[in-house]
């Protein structure tokens, strides 16, 4: 808690013993009264309703006085209406409000612009009341005490103005009345200034200067405990940029934390004055633009046309586009999470649209979210109940026809899980960690499979695919290594693969759980090699044993002469490193001979095989063996 220490002013406040003589109201009165002030200041009271207990308390003692504290406003650099009395008018503080400092701006005006208290005796022949001297007169103000409350470091925080209705100027006495005042209208700006200061840091983004995600809680809360937002409706705004870990690989993190500012600074300029501007994680930004989803897509729309116009890094142009979702949102009764939701998969879907666009959360958007959740729910549950059966896809030595390997994919089966597609449940598993319990129970029944059917699976790999999630869990090689041991398994016997996309950064912290999997004995492979940004770097970061090309690319292979040329630069690349090649999606007998042509050493896909159960691979082996 902040200190309530006192807070020099002009002068030094008196006692409130000392006061007594100087009012009608006791010495016990006094003091009940500043300490009344300063519980006020301790409880974190609003300063509005503080201030104008101030002023009303400096009323009770001085009868005759009308009595106002005005805030100063460093942004502005004005001054803004805090607390008043109760013999001025609401129309004198509305009209006071926004004053700017100067030295002919009344009493208040001149004494915040000097730094110094100021005196009128008569405010109808002091010049610098000339251009108030209707408005004086309108509030029965003659004459006019104003002096600045100042921090302990000389800091202007406001003023206090003291007004009459007759002529006089202060004694000693009345001065320092009027400093006991000043001094705790001080404590009480100080103190707020100093929260505010301490909420605008815990709310604020280091790297942007934007709000960060707790300022979205407390926005979005306010709005939604404000009745003025009954059914008013406003769209949150998702803003993601697009590729922007490539940025963060090609320029290094300082410029690219350098751009991120850049782009900060192009999305505030662009939307202007709105409810809220937030960095939301890495490279998204969230916004609440006053708008529904029409107006406040036109909006958007326009602020990805600024961002085609190139940033300057320095004297280099970089350009930065944005994937955003914008999600129709009543404060006071869709929750925040939900909306937010929302607005993230419309981001992403926009980005799997080609990106650098905005996508609206509309019906089909809400009916995908609604699917993903039902499938949610059912993969929890077969995992719950052991419903998850792998099957296991031959790998083919393309020399000879023969099985290397086999590649372990998950299925589900019973009730609704058995007509989910993996490709539907393993991506909605992905975004949670399902896929760590997923990914888990296919790697534990490798090592079962391979240790229950050792004579069946004699000379065979099998290779199991690792999540993200799961390689940058700590201690994912200990696990791997321990189930391994309780099977009596080889750890080179399981080749455990990864998508290149989670390697353009080859520094990272995952990269760590690669080389402890590596030395502990596993085998290493990048699947869908190709499709991506692979280069001769990310081989040689991480010491893989095998590559998958992907079967996109495979594809290709007879349509065109750069389909073909992409299969020869793929396998090329990997022979670079003398790391063996594998070709997913092999169809024909046609494309089996033209990779192994090329070079590619095994092959994968349904001219041998589609996914089988474990008991259908024992029966393929009897017809296929491996030697």
């Amino acid at each position: 808690m902040t200190s309530l220490a006192p807070v020099p002013s002009s002068a030094a406040p008196a006692a409130c013993t000392s006061l007594e003589s100087l009012t009608n109201l006791p010495a016990e009165h006094l003091l009940a009264g500043q300490q009344r002030v300063l519980e006020m200041v301790a409880a974190g009271r609003p300063l509005a309703e503080t201030l104008t207990a101030i002023a009303e308390f400096s009323e009770e003692a001085i009868p005759s006085m009308m009595a106002s504290v005005l805030i100063f406003d460093p942004e502005s650099q004005s001054l803004r209406k805090g607390g008043y009395g109760r013999s001025l008018s609401p129309k004198f503080q509305e009209a006071i409000d926004g004053m700017k400092p100067g030295p002919d701006v009344g009493s208040c005006g001149a004494a915040a612009y000097r730094s110094e208290r100021v005196t009128s005796r008569d405010v109808r022949v002091d010049p610098r009341w000339t251009p108030f001297v209707d408005f004086a007169a309108m509030h029965g103000i003659i004459s006019a005490w104003s002096t600045p409350l100042k921090n302990a470091k000389g800091e202007l925080l406001g003023v206090f103005g003291m007004y009459y209705g007759d002529t006089r100027e202060p004694s000693k006495q009345d001065l320092r009345l009027v400093d006991h005042f000043v001094h705790l209208a001080a404590i009480a700006v100080d103190r707020w200034r100093q929260d505010a200061e301490r909420e605008r840091r815990a709310t604020q983004d280091v790297l942007t200067g934007l709000g960060n995600r707790l300022l979205l809680q407390e926005v979005a809360a306010r709005m939604a405990a404000d009745p003025a937002y009954t059914d008013v409706t406003c769209a949150l705004v998702m803003l993601d940029c697009d590729h922007f870990k490539l940025h963060n690989d090609l320029l290094g993190q300082r410029k690219a934390d350098q751009l991120l500012q850049q782009v900060a600074l192009r999305i505030r300029g662009q939307l202007g004055q709105v409810p809220l501007l937030a960095r939301f994680d890495g490279d998204q930004f969230v916004a609440i633009l006053p708008e529904r989803n029409g107006a406040a897509q036109r909006r958007v729309e326009d602020l990805l046309v600024s961002l085609r116009t190139p940033l300057l890094l320095g004297d280099s142009p970089v350009t930065v586009t944005l994937s955003a979702g914008v999600v129709e949102w009543q404060p006071r009764s869709m929750p925040l999470d939900d909306t937010l939701m929302q607005a993230i998969e419309a981001a992403e879907v926009a980005k799997r649209l080609g990106r650098d666009r905005v996508v609206v959360f509309g019906d089909s958007e809400r009916a995908r979210i609604t699917g993903n959740r039902i499938v949610t729910r059912v993969l929890r549950d077969a995992l719950d109940e052991d419903r998850v059966e792998p099957f296991l896809q031959p790998i083919i030595r393309l020399a000879d026809g023969r099985p290397s390997g086999f590649e372990v994919l998950a299925r589900l089966r019973g009730g609704d899980a058995a007509g989910i597609s993996p490709s539907v449940f393993v991506p909605i598993a992905e975004e949670s960690d399902l896929i760590v319990k997923l990914g888990d129970s296919v790697l534990r029944f490798a090592f079962r499979t391979l240790a229950e059917q050792a004579e069946a699976f004699r000379g065979l790999t099998l290779s199991v695919n690792l999540s993200v999630r799961q390689l940058v869990r700590e201690g994912l090689a200990d696990r791997a290594a321990v189930m391994a041991r309780e099977h009596g398994v080889a750890p080179e016997r399981v080749v455990l693969e990864v998508t290149e996309s989670q390697w353009l950064d080859v520094d990272s912290p995952a990269r760590a759980n690669l080389l402890a999997l590596k030395e502990a004995g596993f085998r290493l492979a990048v699947d869908d090699f190709g499709t991506r940004y692979a280069s001769l770097s990310l081989l040689q970061a991480v010491p893989f044993d095998h590559v998958k090309i992907d079967r996109s690319l495979t594809q290709q292979l007879a349509l065109s002469p750069r389909g073909r040329a992409l299969c020869e630069a793929g396998v090329a690349m990997a022979r670079a490193c003398q790391i063996p090649v594998t070709a997913e999606g092999v169809e024909t007998a046609d494309q089996a001979e033209a990779l192994r042509a090329m070079g590619y050493d095994l092959g994968q896909g349904y001219l041998w095989s589609r996914p089988m159960p474990v008991g259908r691979v024992l029966a393929w082996l009897s017809r296929h063996p491996a030697a």
